[in-house]
């Protein structure tokens, strides 16, 4: 089995995702970074959809890896788990913390009840990153 997921996660792997959630990788995706992710609505269309949230899990399963975003929608906690290797995931882009703060666990589930600390800077993000968007 180990050969057959070896063999399905290369054949996914068009776009180097396996590389950016490695846990060798230093400059990869840890609990804690900010993460804009791109889907698909609906597979065969063009139209996407975003989510911006908090990298609150990764959980590293070979084929069946996906991690778990979390954010503050109208003062409403919404978390939204993504597959790593989904042929609707468009893109994945880790956004630059302000002040770089480090989390000494592998699970935040503990920023849902008290999501302040890593939740506060993403509304400048996010404002950022449509400003961006605009300018290409």
């Amino acid at each position: 089995m180990r050969h057959v997921d070896q063999q399905l996660t290369e054949a996914a792997n068009t776009d180097g995702r396996k590389d950016l959630f490695s846990r060798t990788n230093k400059n990869g995706i840890r609990p804690g970074a900010i993460v804009l992710v791109e889907t698909y609505n609906r597979p065969g269309e063009t139209a996407s959809q975003s989510f911006m949230g908090v990298c609150i899990a990764i959980r590293r399963k070979g084929i069946n890896t996906h991690f778990t975003l979390r954010n503050m929608v109208m003062r409403v906690g919404v978390e939204q788990r993504f597959q790593l290797y989904s042929p609707l995931l468009k893109s994945i882009k880790v956004l630059p913390r302000p002040n770089e703060e480090k989390f000494r666990r592998a699970k935040l589930y503990y920023l849902r009840e008290e999501p302040g600390k890593a939740l506060q800077p993403m509304q400048s993000l996010w404002k950022q990153e449509l400003l961006d968007r605009a300018k290409n």
